[in-house]
């Protein structure tokens, strides 16, 4: 397994454990993780206040932090390994798309979209 498998694992472990310092030690210098919901592209130093956020928000929504990813894409080309999935937090009716962009110095892209079911159900 290259770097870059090992850290785009770290990250996803990060995230599932809430776990702000394995999942800055997965990303590079240059990091950006963009979401709709925020204001402005979250950076590699603003990640675990944005981690906080995050967990504040889903939980008012009944989230316990547990994932369902799915219709997982993996692409490895000219050393960026490229992640896109189907996400979904269990017990909530938040879900979405993601893209994932990792090399070997670390994650350096999320995109994160939100899906509305209330609003596409009719």
């Amino acid at each position: 397994m290259t770097t870059r498998f090992e850290l785009r694992t770290r990250y996803i472990e990060g995230w599932y454990g809430l776990d702000a310092d394995k999942l800055i030690s997965s990303t590079s210098h240059d990091f950006m993780f963009d979401d709709p919901a925020e204001p402005e592209p979250v950076n590699r130093a603003s990640l675990p206040e944005y981690m906080i956020r995050w967990d504040k928000r889903t939980r008012l929504l009944g989230a316990t932090n547990v994932w369902d990813l799915s219709d997982e894409v993996r692409q490895d080309r000219d050393g960026i390994l490229t992640d896109w999935e189907w996400w979904e937090l269990v017990g909530t009716d938040l879900c979405g798309m993601a893209i994932v962009k990792t090399r070997d110095d670390g994650v350096f892209f999320e995109r994160i979209t939100y899906f509305d079911r209330l609003s596409n159900s009719s």
